[in-house]
């Protein structure tokens, strides 16, 4: 099987005058350099919430990166934010305001191992520069 990353837009709405959306990524057959994008969102977000689990496969940790681009790399100013630690889950809830030139994000998992794996991803973002 070839890699599958599927980003899904689970719930929108306003909150306060601004767009939320809560956005699911399921990811199968990842391995270290496999990314996924969500498309359709504004140029201005906050991302509030980012959680992500490892669920199966030969991995034993992610250590999940954003991105403003494709195939962006963690040297560039299209680097959003790397996570500080590597674990089979990741609670981050650390708050980033960001600019994306195509309204799309872009984000890799980065398992340590394999390329069999599985990887369930959760992400609040609001549109516009919040704190």
């Amino acid at each position: 099987m070839a890699y599958a990353g599927t980003a899904t837009i689970a719930s929108k709405g306003a909150d306060g005058g601004r767009n939320h959306w809560a956005v699911t990524i399921v990811e199968t057959e990842a391995a270290a350099g496999s990314e996924w994008s969500v498309g359709g969102l504004p140029q201005r977000v906050t991302i509030f919430s980012y959680r992500a689990t490892l669920t199966a496969g030969t991995g034993t940790t992610i250590n999940p990166i954003l991105g403003e681009e494709a195939a962006f790399t963690a040297s560039t100013q299209a680097h959003i934010a790397t996570n500080a630690t590597t674990a089979v889950h990741i609670n981050d809830q650390t708050v980033l305001r960001c600019y994306l030139p195509t309204g799309t994000l872009y984000g890799r998992s980065t398992v340590d191992a394999g390329s069999d794996n599985t990887i369930a991803t959760g992400i609040l973002i609001a549109e516009g520069w919040a704190s």
